[in-house]
């Protein structure tokens, strides 16, 4: 393993920004290139890995796939169910985070706590007793998702209890659900939810985001990757088997791999 992780780190390039990029083993093609959430391209054909996970592909393997594992499950649904749950910003063509049962939204509540989805509609409201939540929008829930992960590190750290923050410090949660989502907080003069982060993936506010739900026709029309290519790290062989089993050696066809981890 530790010739692997070097091997791995040698083909790393890191930018001023700090963002670590994976070089393409394979040679770089004219025809469009379906890209995983949280992985962007350059003109050079070079695949970026943001900051969140910058950190854990220096060891990759299991601390990959545990990290990857809510998007690699919402992944592996998606393929299933043919309905693709994801986060973006509306003019980029891939998805910043996949979403899946697990995924919380503004309100404080899963996925799961939200009706039925098809794809056909964005308006999944929340059906936990007494929440006004009308529609799910998802919301980072893990330090890593806004490029904070050195927060895990602080005394009395409780990834249970984290939450991402608006710029009047409070957290989502304690903001209403409704549009404009004002701070419920008594004495707050916060009107508006305004995020204090960054998503880790496109360096943009939450608030620029939208959630998605679509179906795999629906993104093919636009598109966006389905199927195989919207596994985590698709075009990365390396790191996407890293995700799957938390080895490195695999050399399986991606379509193998999705249906032994299904």
């Amino acid at each position: 393993m530790a010739s692997e992780d070097q091997g791995l780190q040698n083909r790393a390039l890191v930018t001023s920004s700090g963002k670590r990029k994976e070089k393409l083993r394979h040679s770089v093609v004219a025809r469009p290139v379906h890209l995983s959430p949280a992985v962007s391209t350059d003109t050079n054909g070079t695949v970026a890995v943001p900051k969140w996970i910058h950190s854990h592909t220096q060891r990759p393997g299991q601390k990959v796939k545990d990290l990857i594992g809510p998007e690699r499950e919402a992944a592996l649904k998606a393929m299933q169910t043919g309905v693709y749950v994801g986060w973006r910003c509306p003019d980029l063509t891939w998805d910043c985070f996949r979403v899946g049962d697990s995924s919380m939204c503004f309100c404080g509540h899963h996925l799961y706590e939200h009706g039925k989805y098809t794809g056909s509609s964005v308006r999944v409201p929340c059906l936990v007793p007494s929440c006004s939540c009308g529609a799910f929008a998802f919301m980072p829930s893990r330090p890593e998702e806004v490029g904070e992960p050195w927060v895990r590190g602080r005394p009395g750290f409780d990834s249970q209890v984290w939450r991402a923050l608006c710029r009047c410090k409070h957290p989502h949660q304690q903001h209403s659900p409704r549009a404009g989502h004002s701070c419920r907080v008594g004495g707050c003069r916060c009107v508006i939810f305004q995020s204090s982060f960054l998503c880790a993936s496109c360096d943009q506010h939450w608030e620029k985001h939208e959630t998605f739900f679509e179906t795999e026709q629906s993104r093919r029309k636009q598109g966006l990757p389905y199927g195989d290519a919207y596994m985590p790290f698709a075009e990365v062989p390396t790191l996407r088997n890293a995700v799957l089993t938390g080895r490195l050696k695999d050399t399986y066809a991606l379509s193998d791999s999705t249906r032994k981890a299904v």
